[in-house]
């Protein structure tokens, strides 16, 4: 079926998702080895590229749910974009990645004790390299994901569900004054982007620091947070 046979508002929704999914990305990302998991991934990905830092698992504390942890990111980029990565067979993984995108943005912008939290985290994390303003708050953010046994994202092969909820997600966002970009992440055990080498990342320095220690944060109501 033609785009132009499309009711109207399925017209709306892949003109949308068309927007998201530039043709020259922002960022580059590095193939998916089969095998590997979410966190391995992240990890390799900001040991490869000067100034990342992988937070994946780095969860603030939900201050509706002070018991709850939330994750706001998998990857932070030096200018201040927030990456998040999800490997999807399903529709299910990638609700949930679009749901954390908004999550995340409400609670930095809401939320005094949550952007105190984060910025001490990715402070402490990167060694004192990484220092984000105290009112920080993100101006964009990517959506990076591999649909299995698919092909890049595109408004066509990205799951049915998911073309809606993502062009809700973007629009949510948008009206916060969050841009929102959405990539494709290659499968195989074969680079398709180029990568950087010869450098120790701020996810390997980090992990080298903390071996053998366990490490904590406060939170804003004084409560530690093991992390």
């Amino acid at each position: 079926m033609s785009v132009h046979a499309l009711p109207a508002r399925a017209q709306e929704c892949q003109a949308t998702l068309a927007a998201l999914l530039s043709p020259s990305p922002s960022v580059s990302l590095p193939a998916w080895v089969a095998g590997e998991s979410e966190n391995a991934y992240n990890n390799r990905v900001a040991d490869d590229r000067p100034g990342w830092l992988c937070l994946d698992t780095k969860n603030v504390t939900n201050p509706l749910r002070p018991r709850d942890q939330v994750e706001i990111c998998d990857l932070l980029v030096p200018d201040g974009t927030l990456v998040l990565v999800k490997r999807a067979g399903i529709s299910g993984p990638l609700s949930h990645l679009f749901s954390q995108a908004r999550v995340a943005v409400e609670l930095l912008q809401e939320s005094a004790q949550v952007r105190a939290e984060f910025t001490a985290k990715v402070a402490r994390l990167s060694g004192g390299r990484y220092l984000l303003p105290d009112n920080f708050t993100p101006k964009r953010i990517v959506l990076a994901m591999l649909l299995k046994n698919r092909e890049r994202p595109t408004p066509q092969s990205i799951f049915g569900f998911s073309q809606i909820t993502m062009a809700q997600t973007a629009k949510a966002l948008a009206a916060r004054g969050v841009t929102v970009e959405v990539i494709g992440i290659p499968e195989g055990g074969t680079d398709v982007f180029p990568l950087c080498s010869g450098h120790m990342g701020i996810g390997a320095a980090v992990r080298a620091e903390n071996l053998g220690r366990r490490s904590a944060l406060f939170s804003g109501d004084g409560r530690e947070v093991q992390v």
